[in-house]
């Protein structure tokens, strides 16, 4: 046990649970446990402790590992030796479905295909060391390696700094380094004139997968702590082979990609193409030199395991050296000299697929199968096993069971003994090879025992570990951040806004103004429900009109109990609230780093409240409550943590635009009739007051009489009113104002200037008295106007999101809606 192991072993039960709850704190920040699987059971309190010595021999390993990688992607991608001096199998290279043919011949930036690479070793009980997996296409963990050096570091500040641990910063600064290397080299070679590339800056960007995807968080923590933005495909264009990032100033060129999504899916025009992740023609613009890959497209080749046994002799071929770290025996079984030592024990091995599987209508899409662990399988298993080994020996590979160390862990109050995993990154710059000083460390206890290899069951319980390279030296304290004594001028520009986070406000203002108005609706609805019977309520169906519009309702319309359930409860109603609550906050999800951190927690549980408990529309009220409560924090927080950029801009024009519409369908839904009777007349007034928010302004303003006429006035055409339609036209125009392009002086107005300004003198000039005026039972000079009014909305939320989100085309501005290849 290390001397870091001992003190933390020695500290009080009280004190250890203080400084675990400190680590929790600090992980649940960027949430990024939910994200690496259902059996993920959080960071351990207790690092693995690598003395100078052992770092020594791991740094050596993992730094030739990476450089032999690098050599051998140039020979699969270039002249190919050691297949034409017959030092590896054919199939190895020409049945690899991860072989890309688009990459074959292509140079890449620096001449370098490995960037970033990283190896999973373990400790056997001996004190040597083994490789059990490389990953070497979108190597995974380096964002929760980080997380955990901070959270363990916070929980244990004083320990970490006595003990001289390595810092982790210098090896993010070389990672940096070496994509701002690869932008730099694409920028030389278009000044040499050998590619067509544009004159004009790039700049380096992380491509990552969708919102969906596991690596999500961590790669918007990388984003952000590297300093770079991160895009998804939507926010790419490729135009005359170029790749800019969409942005409300326009097109701007992007010189280098990190990339966090898999070969195959980085372009659906030459590989898989249904992939929603990468940018159509991207590989076009490699092949010209315009823009340089990190990792290099075709890298996922490498991770093959069939490579494994051959690695030793690769290493000598390539390197002229001896493989430092070896590799977990593994076997190909289509060597006959050694796959009778392998069938006679298969108890002692472990069965992988030599290749992934193609799968797909076109045979584009590649899976990898589980590994198969012949010990752990029923007989019926061993037997259906043991007979496709035989009939087909070349798809398969074997790797042996090693006995791993222990090491301990915290888990339920009390330390047990664990078996672990390291994966250590290295980083291939045109200046070197630079390994990481710590890394990811995962375990998994299984009745006090670990299996050490990736055919592990999926049940089992698995944990992280923050990793601690101590120093003989003191450890310089280098950050990322700027120094201290750096002058920093003054700026109040937000950055370039991607069109996406433009777009996501956009449709999360919207989101939030149709959420509040459904929330008052069916508040509306359920108090009336509540106080009295169905037939002495003449309002309740108009209400019921106005908030549940959904066609399929109708057969409820005698159960308005139900109705209302299904339109605040159901999941699956589209046009219910449940629908723009989960949108709310998978738009936060998206927004991660674009908003304050109370935002994003405010809108990561909005909606998120205890459901209601028992029968009767009462029950429904806590709830409502509680959603209409979320909508006012939120808008508060907005308005106290955002600057007055675009980011506000695109989220208030999204609100704005929403609310007059909502507040419309309400206009039209109870006041375009004129009822009968005037009870019913003064419980709809009393209603649309209500849920318009203006109850207590008209009662100041009016007294208790309700009429129509100063009603409506209220709603529509009031622009001191926030809840007004008038008011948020007002609002709209002045923040479209300031949109890039759109200010052109009173000489030139835009479309959208003129469609607001149209909009905004209708609304003022309405004749109120006239539109209150009904024909029989109709106001149809009102209903006319209304849907006149909501149409002129819509187009202008058209015209936005054609000019800003989109990107059509407009006079000035250089846009790309279509790949050029």
């Amino acid at each position: 046990m290390s001397c870091v192991e001992t003190e933390i072993t020695s500290m009080s039960s009280q004190e250890l649970e203080h400084r675990c709850k400190r680590l929790r704190n600090v992980l649940e920040e960027n949430d990024l446990s939910s994200t690496v699987g259902v059996n993920h059971k959080g960071t351990d309190p207790l690092p693995l402790v690598i003395r100078p010595d052992e770092w020594s021999i791991i740094e050596k390993g993992i730094a030739q590992r990476a450089r032999l990688f690098n050599a051998l992607a140039a020979d699969i991608y270039g002249d190919q030796k050691l297949w034409k001096e017959g030092k590896l199998p054919a199939a190895l290279l020409y049945a690899n479905p991860e072989f890309l043919q688009v990459a074959w011949k292509v140079k890449p930036a620096g001449d370098i295909y490995v960037h970033l690479s990283a190896s999973d070793i373990v400790r056997l009980e001996d004190g040597s060391y083994r490789v059990m997996a490389d990953h070497l296409q979108v190597p995974e963990g380096l964002g929760r390696a980080l997380e955990n050096r901070i959270g363990v570091s916070r929980a244990f500040p004083e320990l970490f700094r006595s003990m001289r641990t390595e810092r982790l910063a210098g090896f993010f600064k070389k990672l940096l380094d070496c994509l701002d290397g690869l932008q730099a080299e694409i920028g030389a070679d278009a000044a040499r004139g050998s590619s067509r590339a544009a004159s004009g800056e790039g700049r380096v960007v992380m491509l990552a997968s969708g919102p969906d995807s596991h690596r999500r968080a961590e790669d918007a923590l990388l984003a952000r702590y590297l300093g770079i933005p991160l895009v998804e495909n939507d926010d790419l264009a490729v135009r005359n082979l170029q790749v800019y990032m969409k942005t409300l100033m326009g097109l701007k060129k992007i010189g280098a990609i990190f990339r966090r999504v898999e070969d195959r899916m980085c372009d659906p025009l030459e590989l898989r193409i249904d992939s929603g992740e990468g940018a159509v023609g991207l590989i076009s613009t490699v092949r010209a030199g315009n823009v340089a890959i990190s990792n290099f497209l075709g890298s996922g080749v490498l991770e093959t395991p069939m490579f494994t046994p051959y690695l030793p002799e690769i290493c000598r071929t390539l390197l002229g050296e001896e493989l430092l770290i070896p590799d977990v025996e593994t076997v190909w079984l289509g060597d006959e000299s050694r796959r009778d030592e392998v069938m006679r024990e298969p108890e002692k091995w472990i069965f992988k697929k030599a290749f992934p599987e193609k799968v797909g209508a076109n045979g584009n899409e590649v899976r990898k199968e589980a590994p198969k662990a012949y010990a752990a399988m029923t007989s019926t298993a061993q037997l259906a096993l043991l007979q496709t080994l035989e009939e087909n020996p070349e798809a398969w590979i074997a790797e042996r069971y090693v006995e791993v160390s222990t090491v301990p862990a915290y888990k339920d109050g009390k330390f047990v003994t664990a078996k672990a995993s390291m994966r250590i990154f290295a980083v291939n710059t045109m200046h070197g090879t630079s390994v990481m000083p710590g890394g990811l460390g995962m375990f998994q206890l299984v009745d006090g025992s670990l299996a050490t290899s990736a055919a592990e069951p999926a049940d089992k319980e698995v944990g992280e570990k923050d990793i601690w390279v101590l120093s003989e030296r003191p450890v310089a304290n280098f950050s990322l951040l700027a120094p201290a004594d750096q002058v920093v001028m003054p700026s109040r520009a937000g950055g370039d806004l991607p069109s996406r986070a433009a777009e996501n406000l956009f449709r999360l203002g919207r989101d939030l103004s149709a959420s509040n108005m459904m929330a008052r609706i069916a508040r509306g609805i359920a108090v009336r429900l509540s106080d009295e019977s169905w037939m002495e309520m003449p309002e309740l169906p108009w209400i019921l009109k106005a908030g549940i519009s959904d066609d399929s309702l109708t057969k409820l319309s005698q159960d308005p109990e139900n109705a209302l359930r299904y339109f605040i409860l159901r999941k699956d109603n589209k046009y219910g609230m449940q629908c723009s609550l989960t949108e709310i906050r998978d738009l936060a999800v998206q927004l991660r780093d674009r908003i304050s951190e109370d935002l994003w927690l405010a809108l990561n549980g909005f909606g998120v409240a205890e459901m209601p408990a028992g029968n009767g529309a009462a029950a429904l009220l806590p709830y409502l409550k509680s959603v209409l409560s979320d909508s006012t924090a939120v808008a508060g927080l907005a308005a106290d943590s955002m600057t007055r950029g675009h980011e506000w801009r695109f989220l208030e024009m999204g609100r704005q635009i929403e609310s007059a519409i909502r507040t419309l369908q309400l206009i039209k839904s109870l006041l375009s009739r004129a009822p009968a009777d005037e009870i019913t007349n003064l419980r709809l007034l009393q209603a649309v007051l209500e849920i318009g928010d203006g109850l207590m302004t008209y009662h100041r303003r009016y007294g208790g009489r309700l009429q129509v006429t100063p009603v409506l006035d209220l709603l529509l055409s009031d622009e001191s009113n926030p809840r007004s339609v008038a008011y948020q036209v007002a609002r709209l125009r002045e923040e479209t104002e300031h949109l890039p392009g759109n200010n052109q002086g009173e000489a030139a107005f835009s479309p959208l200037d003129l469609e607001l300004m149209r909009l905004q003198a209708d609304l003022r000039l309405a004749n109120i008295e006239s539109l209150v005026q009904a024909n029989g039972s109709e106001r149809e000079t009102l209903t006319k106007l209304v849907d006149e009014k909501i149409a002129s909305i819509e187009h202008v939320a058209e015209l936005i999101s054609r000019l800003y989100l989109n990107h059509a085309p407009r006079t000035g501005v250089v846009h790309a809606m279509a790949t050029e290849v």
